[in-house]
C-alpha cells in the first residue's frame, strides 16, 4: 500500500520528501511556507492564496505546475510540482492540527494511502520543545500533531542532523537515539546529484546542505541570517526511522496543540513552551527589508566573501549570501541573478 509523505516544515522539506521517496513517484502533503526572503508574505499560505488548485475531494488540494499563488504571495510549491515527478497537496494551517489532520485523512483517501512518513530536516522534530536553540518549531509540531489526530499509522525520517543551525548534530543524534531511531541507509550520491537543477532556484537551505553531504561536500557553512556556521561532516547524510509513539510521548507541544483549532491558537501554544513567537519575527523580518541606494553589486559580494573567510567558514549558503546582499539595499532580481555565478555550486556560495 502506498506511503503518504508529509514534509513537516513545507519548503526544502518538500524536496527532501521526494528525495527519500523509493520506487513510483511520491505523494507529498506540505505546508507551503517559505521564508519572507522568497515570500514577502509573513507565515503559511492557504488554500484561498492560490489559483489553479485541484480539489478532487473535501479537504483535499493537490498544487499542481499551473497553480499560483496571489500576489503578493508567492509559494515554490507550484514550480516543484512541474520539475518534479511527485504530486503535491497542500497543508493548510488555518484550522490548527485538528484541521491538518482532516486534509491528511482526505488526501490519503484520495492517493490510496494506508500510512504516512513524516520529513524533517535537521532535525528539530525530535526536538522535546524547550532546547533554547529552537527557533522555528510551529510547523514541525503541527505536523507531528496533525499526523498522531490523523489515526493513520505513521513514523518519522530525520535527515541531515545538525544541519538547520538549531539543534546541533550531536543534540540530533543523541535525541534519535533516545527516542528509538534507527540509521537508514545514506541515499544514492548519484540520484541526489539529479535535484541539483532545483537548488539554482530554489530558497532551501537545509535540504540544500544535506543534498551536499550526500554529494560528498565537506567543510563549514554560514547560513541564515543570524550567520550561524554548520559544519558538513561525515554525519551529514544520515537518515534515521523514529517511531512515532516515542515522538508523540516526549514532545512538549503534542498534547496542547491537539486542541488548538487555528493557526494563532497553534502559535500562542508554541510561542508559550519555545519562547518564540516565530509569526512575530517574519513579520518584523518583512517590515524590516532595506530599500536604498546599496552601492556596486560585484564589490559587495567580494566584501561578503572576505568577512566570512575572516570567520572561518569555507561557504556562505546562496540563502545566506542574499540576506547580505538584500539587507545591503540591492534590489531582488539583482541578487536573483547572482544565482548563475561561478562561485555557485547549489546551494553554496563558495569562499575558499
Amino acid at each position: 500500500m502506498r506511503t503518504l509523505i508529509v514534509a513537516a516544515g513545507g519548503g526544502g522539506d518538500a524536496i527532501a520528501a521526494a528525495m527519500v521517496a523509493a520506487g513510483e513517484a511520491p505523494c507529498v502533503a506540505t505546508f507551503s511556507w517559505d521564508r519572507v526572503i522568497y515570500d514577502p508574505v509573513p507565515g503559511p499560505r492557504g488554500v484561498t492564496d492560490f489559483t489553479g488548485l485541484r480539489t478532487p475531494a473535501a479537504d483535499c488540494h493537490e498544487i499542481v505546475g499551473a497553480t499560483t499563488a496571489r500576489p503578493p504571495a508567492r509559494s515554490t510549491i507550484p514550480r516543484l510540482a512541474a520539475e518534479l515527478p511527485a504530486r503535491f497537496f497542500l497543508l493548510d494551517p488555518l484550522h490548527g492540527a485538528p484541521g491538518l489532520a482532516r486534509q491528511l485523512r482526505a488526501v490519503a483517501r484520495q492517493v490510496g494511502a494506508g500510512r504516512v512518513t513524516l520529513v524533517d530536516v535537521g532535525g528539530d522534530l525530535v526536538a522535546r520543545g524547550d532546547e533554547s536553540g529552537l527557533r522555528s518549531p510551529l510547523a514541525d509540531a503541527l505536523a507531528l500533531t496533525a499526523c498522531e489526530l490523523s489515526g493513520l499509522p505513521f513514523d518519522a525520517q530525520v535527515c541531515g542532523p545538525g544541519l538547520d543551525g538549531e539543534l546541533v548534530e550531536e543534540q540530533v543524534l543523541d535525541r534519535c537515539a533516545r527516542l528509538g531511531g534507527t540509521r537508514l541507509a545514506d541515499l544514492d550520491a548519484e540520484r541526489v546529484a539529479g535535484f541539483r537543477p532545483i537548488f539554482r532556484w530554489h530558497p532551501s537551505e537545509v535540504t540544500g546542505l544535506f543534498a551536499a553531504a550526500v554529494r560528498g561536500v565537506r567543510g563549514t557553512v554560514e547560513i541564515r541570517d543570524a550567520g550561524d556556521l554548520v559544519p558538513l561532516t561525515d554525519r551529514s547524510p544520515a537518515r534515521y526511522r523514529v517511531p512515532a509513539e516515542a515522538l508523540v510521548d516526549d514532545n512538549l507541544f503534542v498534547e496542547p496543540l491537539r486542541a488548538a483549532a487555528s493557526l494563532d491558537e497553534a502559535q500562542r501554544v508554541v510561542a508559550a513552551i519555545s519562547g518564540r513567537d516565530e509569526l512575530a519575527r517574519e513579520r518584523v523580518k518583512a517590515a524590516e527589508r532595506r530599500v536604498g541606494v546599496p552601492g556596486d553589486l560585484r564589490a559587495a559580494v567580494e566584501s561578503e566573501v572576505r568577512a566570512a573567510r575572516d570567520r572561518e567558514a569555507d561557504f556562505l549558503s546562496v540563502r545566506r549570501m542574499a540576506e547580505l546582499l538584500l539587507n545591503r539595499g540591492f534590489a531582488a532580481a539583482e541578487v536573483e541573478a547572482l544565482k548563475e555565478s561561478s562561485a555557485v555550486d547549489p546551494p553554496l556560495w563558495l569562499v575558499r
